[in-house]
């Protein structure tokens, strides 16, 4: 799971390195005020009336506008430097209190298998009383 997560991470970073250095034009063609096509990497339609134009006259009416969008040129590697001032104290209060013995105890559970014989008093030795 772990893997497949790390894969797709890298991939979709590995497309946005590449979207974000690709660069692209948008044409559009406008009559009059009226926008007639938009195009993405070719180059607008024109309108019925700038069609059927002869070649020679240039129409005031129709315009075309190119929009250049420029992706990054160069990719610049930096590391980030984070300087964290923290007090000598907070240190040490915070390894003496995360770190204590308790951490480190470790206790004796039973084994479910095993079952410890039972401790039983001897009650004339405890007494001291004895037979003679």
């Amino acid at each position: 799971m772990n893997a497949m997560i790390s894969k797709i991470v890298s991939i979709t970073l590995a497309l946005l390195v590449l979207f974000s250095t690709l660069s692209f034009t948008v044409g559009a063609h406008y009559c009059g005020n009226i926008l007639v096509d938009k195009a993405i990497l070719a180059q607008a339609e024109t309108c019925d009336m700038h069609q059927q134009m002869p070649s020679e006259e240039k129409s005031e009416c129709c315009d075309d506008e190119f929009e250049l969008i420029k992706g990054q040129d160069e990719l610049q590697l930096s590391k980030a430097e984070f300087d964290l001032n923290i007090p000598l104290e907070l240190v040490a209060f915070s390894f003496i209190h995360f770190l204590s013995p308790e951490t480190y105890t470790t206790s004796i559970k039973d084994f479910p298998v095993y079952t410890s014989p039972q401790y039983s008093l001897d009650f004339q030795v405890l007494h001291q009383v004895f037979l003679i």
